[in-house]
């Protein structure tokens, strides 16, 4: 092992323990606060990150006698088996900053570094803190708190477990044999005995509810049928089915009841119904008789006002015959009459056009035209005409694209010309900056090359800030967890206190108790006497205390107890976060760790920036190159392009000179072909449409001549002499409607009346003597109505009874099977509460358990029992066979048992408690018992094979007798190849053993020296 900077070692001190080990047997000695101590600090630190106790304050390992630079270290070389490995670690400390000059501090981080050796070289397994002490402890198979009890034993932390009471005990126990798991059981019990408490619970109430409706069906029952009498509410839910069964026959017997009344109801009201209806019917007949003769009178009344109206309607269907051809008539003279009007605007505008008098055309009209006829071939004359014009006016049109076309040419030659200019402009900017961003690419690669190594800066200072920041929780969850656990320790300890006092005072109290049941010639329960000249009774002013009041103390302190325990582990869980929190550099100043942080932030952002913009300068210059390639092209191109189109322009201005001398000839006084053309095409339109506009007055007018003369047939041998008079005695279509409705209602009013009539006479019921029935008057209508309505109310309300008792019954035979599944249900749930229950409470320490003892205590109390047989070995060896460690699990009282201890005098062959041990006695037995206790754990931890042992101190209180003795038996402890180092600073000791590591004291810190003899 090497330590530097570390405890009182501010130089680098190299301790080889396998020099020291080929003896078997070392001194570890020195002065007082040299350092032996901080040998076994640095050992422990090496492997697990921590020392042992009060010491875990991780950065105050460092030396204050180290040089301010020099970082602490402690390097521990190591084999598990066959297996070969370093282990190198730094706790966290303040360096000086170096760009302050030393005046301000820079907090590093605890580091790790975990080699193994393998094929002749280191390799490494991890530079993690956790990951590396996990993995050590799974290599020695101890955790930190099994190392510091099994291979140092510290002889202090064991007298105080000999003398201590059960309760300190046991939480030694439970840290280094690891009884959480059967706590977990314990938990789990009571945690299954809650659940199915709740399940019975559950499956108990659906049973009760489900009895408690029936109870209620059966109330409303009895209350609907007049029956005070009710359920009673005191029978349990087992009972409950035969309480069912017995109403359910009674609802039976009502039911039949009621169903045989509601029958013969039924057959009343039928009757009553009956009876009304024909009251009924009679008296409607009668009424509808005098009905029916008001309603003829009325209709004979109104037949002179319908006869008018029945004859206009005659007129006007005759003339509605010839309503078509006097229409017919009208339009005809219409058409013909719009026809000369439009055929007039069509030729006055065909007249007036400018080419009117070149066709001979100017001075048609209507009556003209009618007379003389439009010249023939006109519009054939015209179309030659348009067509030559249209065939001169493409070459016009030619002419114009051709110049056209020139200048665009033109044009486009100057823009070819430019674009050349262009460029060339351009490929002296781009040459000009590809040369800029070469250089610049090349700065930018070199800081680039710096991103890898800013990421793992960042991500270390990342994972300090987010550590100091859990550690400042984690110490706060820390404070708040230990007093809640002082807290709870202190409740459990009162109530516990005081539940034992109330069990002492019912004890003290028995006598008096029994005294008050005595009797004269009743024999005493305890010596059986028929006299009791003496009862005992109670102290003056002392209340009795009940076994209620002590029970309930009793469960007050089973439950603060186990607060307690929640609390201490919640304590502990939150201890060990901090600690871990604390080793990772968790204490740090959190402003210099942000400073940090920062930077490396800054510092990769600007690394990250270099990448991105070499990124980017990398793809402009690939572009330029392209864009380079590109304007060489264009340049070339414009050039040819302007020459091309230079060359198109002039022979298109060649061809636009021949067809211009061509078109001079053919403009006929117009300023141009296209206002020719145009004019001539509405002038043959107007000459089509003047000729069509003709032809249409001619027929229109033949048209008016047919109508007329059909007109004139069709009057002749009617009522009617002219198309007026048909005018005239045509109805407006309202009227007609109004008239023809009128007659029509009036004509179906008889029919009907006529038919009510004829079923009148029909319909009509005779007495016995074939005369008409007498019409019944109202006051005999509302009598039969009133005794229809009570025996329908009655039938109704012993309907509405035997519905109730049906539905009683079908809800009862519904709660009956609900009530007989749930009973089902709930008897196994019984079953597993009650078997819950018991085991439960045997593993807490109560029901039937005598021992008191819980399943933890119990699994303690068997690890016990073993170290103290191993102790005993030990301690035999030391005493000359006087003494023996032995386990005791009887109870005292009425506290629990199973970790009790005292020692066996072979000398007395009395049992003495531990505490009345010399202080010679208490090292050797507590020495015995830290390496019985040693060897129980290294079996437990699965046969680890421990060959180094440290003992801590505690030689000087022995005579020399005792001192042989007991390096006699850690002469022992060689045996199989174990070295055991003694740490101690009696004078005997460093003449007895002769390899020795000496710890020298010294103002600049402690170093370590080899004093070594011939090995043994």
């Amino acid at each position: 092992m090497e330590m530097q900077a570390f405890g009182p070692f501010a130089d680098r001190q190299v301790i080889d323990f396998d020099e020291l080990g080929a003896h078997g047997l070392f001194l570890l000695n020195g002065p007082t606060g040299a350092g032996k101590t901080s040998v076994l600090d640095a050992i422990c630190f090496g492997l697990y990150g921590t020392v042992p106790g009060a010491r875990q304050q991780g950065r105050r390992l460092r030396s204050d006698h180290a040089a301010q630079d020099t970082p602490p270290e402690v390097v521990c070389e190591f084999s598990s088996g066959v297996r070969r490995f370093e282990v190198v670690r730094s706790p966290q400390w303040e360096r000086p900053a170096k760009r302050a000059g030393g005046k301000t501090t820079v907090t590093e981080q605890a580091k790790t570094l975990l080699r193994e050796f393998v094929d002749g070289a280191w390799v490494q397994k991890s530079s993690r803190n956790e990951e590396a002490s996990a993995e050590i402890t799974e290599l020695l198979g101890m955790n930190r708190d099994q190392f510091t009890r099994v291979v140092m034993l510290p002889q202090g932390d064991f007298a105080a477990f000999l003398r201590a009471d059960a309760a300190s005990r046991e939480q030694l126990l439970q840290q280094l044999f690891g009884t959480s798991r059967f706590e977990d059981i314990e938990r789990r019990l009571k945690a299954e005995l809650v659940e199915a408490t709740d399940r019975f619970e559950t499956a108990q109430e659906q049973s009760e509810h489900v009895l408690r409706r029936a109870r209620d069906e059966i109330r409303r029952y009895r209350g609907e049928t007049a029956d005070g009498s009710g359920p009673d509410d005191g029978v349990e839910a087992e009972g409950g089915e035969t309480e069912l069964e017995q109403f359910q026959a009674e609802l039976d017997s009502r039911t039949a009841a009621a169903r045989k009344e509601l029958a013969e109801l039924m057959t009343v009201r039928e009757s009553a119904e009956k009876h009304l209806q024909e009251f009924e019917h009679r008296r409607a007949r009668g009424v509808a008789l005098q009905q029916l003769i008001r309603d003829e009178a009325e209709h004979a009344a109104s037949e002179a006002e319908i006869e008018p109206q029945r004859a206009a309607l005659a007129t006007h269907a005759a003339a509605s015959l010839l309503a078509g051809s006097v229409r017919a008539q009208e339009a005809a003279a219409g058409r013909a009459e719009n026809r000369r009007s439009e055929a007039a605007v069509t030729l006055q505008a065909m007249a007036d056009h400018v080419l009117a008098p070149a066709y001979a055309v100017a001075s048609y009209t209507v009556s003209s035209a009618a007379e003389t006829p439009l010249p023939d071939g006109l519009e054939a004359r015209v179309s030659a005409d348009l067509a030559a014009a249209r065939a001169a006016r493409e070459d016009e049109e030619r002419t114009e694209a051709l110049l056209a076309r020139a200048g665009a040419e033109t044009d486009a030659a100057e823009a070819f010309r430019v674009q050349a200019v262009d460029a060339d402009a351009s490929l002296d900017s781009l040459r000009a900056e590809e040369a800029e961003l070469a250089g610049e690419a090349a700065a930018l690669g070199r800081l680039a090359e710096g991103e890898a190594r800013a990421e793992a800066a960042l991500a270390a200072a990342e994972e300090l800030v987010a550590t100091i920041s859990s550690y400042a929780a984690a110490n706060e969850r820390a404070e708040v967890t230990e007093k809640a656990a002082a807290d709870a320790r202190q409740e459990y300890q009162d109530l516990r206190q005081r539940w034992q006092d109330l069990l002492q005072s019912r004890l003290d109290q028995a006598a008096a108790e029994l005294a008050q049941e005595l009797a004269d010639g009743t024999p005493c329960p305890v010596c059986g006497g028929l006299e009791h000249p003496r009862p005992a009774a109670l102290p003056d002013g002392e209340a009795p205390v009940t076994r209620e009041a002590e029970q309930a103390a009793k469960a007050r302190a089973g439950k603060a107890e186990a607060a307690y325990e929640e609390a201490r582990r919640l304590a502990g869980t939150a201890a060990e976060e901090a600690a871990a929190l604390r080793a990772r550099g968790g204490a740090g100043d959190a402003a210099s760790a942000q400073d940090q942080l920062d930077a490396a932030r800054a510092e990769l952002e600007d690394a990250r920036g270099a990448v991105r913009a070499l990124a980017e300068a990398d793809r402009r210059l690939t572009a330029i190159a392209v864009e380079l390639a590109a304007a060489e092209a264009a340049r070339s191109e414009a050039l040819i392009s302007a020459a091309q189109a230079d060359s198109r322009a002039a022979a298109a201005r060649e061809q636009a000179a021949e067809l211009s001398e061509r078109l001079r000839e053919a403009l006929q006084g117009f300023p141009s072909i296209s206002e020719r053309v145009q004019s001539l095409a509405l002038f043959a339109k107007l000459a089509a449409a003047a000729r069509e506009a003709a032809g249409a007055v001619a027929a229109a007018e033949e048209e008016l001549d047919r109508v007329s003369a059909e007109l004139d047939a069709a009057l002749a041998g009617t009522t009617f002499a002219s198309a007026a008079e048909v005018t005239a005695a045509l109805l407006d279509a309202a009227t007609a409607d109004a008239y023809a409705s009128a007659v029509s209602d009036w004509e179906e009013q008889g029919r009907r009346l006529l038919l009510r009539r004829e079923s009148q006479a029909a319909a009509g019921p005779d007495d016995a003597a074939g005369e008409p029935l007498a019409v019944p008057d109202e006051e005999d209508v509302a009598e039969a109505a009133d005794a229809a309505a009570a025996a329908r109310k009655e039938q109704e309300e012993a309907a509405l009874l035997v519905r109730l008792l049906e539905g009683s019954a079908v809800r009862l035979a519904e709660y009956s099977a609900e009530l007989e599944a749930a009973l089902k249900r709930t008897a196994p749930l019984r079953a597993r509460r009650d078997l819950l229950q018991s085991v439960a409470d045997t593993a807490r320490g109560g029901g039937e358990n005598q021992y008191k003892m819980t399943l933890s205590t119990y699994v303690l109390a068997a690890r016990l029992e073993q170290v103290a047989a191993a102790a005993t070995e030990r301690l035999a060896a030391m005493t000359g066979g006087r003494y023996a460690l032995v386990h005791n699990d009887s109870k005292s009282g009425n506290r629990k048992a199973g970790l009790g201890l005292h020692v066996t005098d072979e000398w007395t062959g009395q049992h003495r408690d531990t505490s009345t041990l010399s202080g010679g006695e208490s090292f050797m037995a507590s020495l015995a018992l830290a390496l019985g206790l040693a060897d129980v754990v290294q079996q437990e931890a699965g046969g680890v094979n421990i060959e180094t042992l440290f003992v801590d101190e505690g030689f000087g209180s022995l005579d020399e007798q005792s001192l042989e003795q007991v390096m006699d038996a850690l002469e022992g402890l060689r045996d199989g190849g174990r070295v055991v180092g003694l740490v101690s600073h009696v004078a005997e000791m460093k003449q007895r053993i002769p390899a020795q590591l000496q710890i020298l004291k010294g103002r600049n810190g402690s170093s370590v020296r080899y004093s070594a003899g011939v090995p043994g």
